[in-house]
């Protein structure tokens, strides 16, 4: 399968392959230049998003659910901790 190159650097990936690979628009992809056989491999990059899945299920429907002060707290303290 051949695919063009634009003036802008961007190739689309055909919609078979996107299917196939569960891609969407906005996904990520890791770019690795594979030089030894002279090729470009795509990867679909972790989300953040899916690592938050769930996090927040023990808020269901407004029980505890912190308000935006303590989140706002929340954060702060957590980037305060950043090594």
């Amino acid at each position: 399968m051949q695919m063009k190159v634009f003036n802008k650097g961007q190739v689309v990936i055909p919609a078979a392959i996107r299917k196939e690979l569960g891609l969407n628009v906005g996904d990520m992809l890791d770019v690795q230049l594979n030089t030894a056989n002279s090729c470009i491999e795509l990867k679909k990059a972790d989300s953040a998003t899916e690592h938050l899945a769930g996090s927040l299920s023990s808020y269901a429907k407004g029980k505890n659910f912190p308000s935006r002060k303590q989140m706002h707290d929340a954060f702060a303290k957590g980037m305060s901790n950043e090594t």
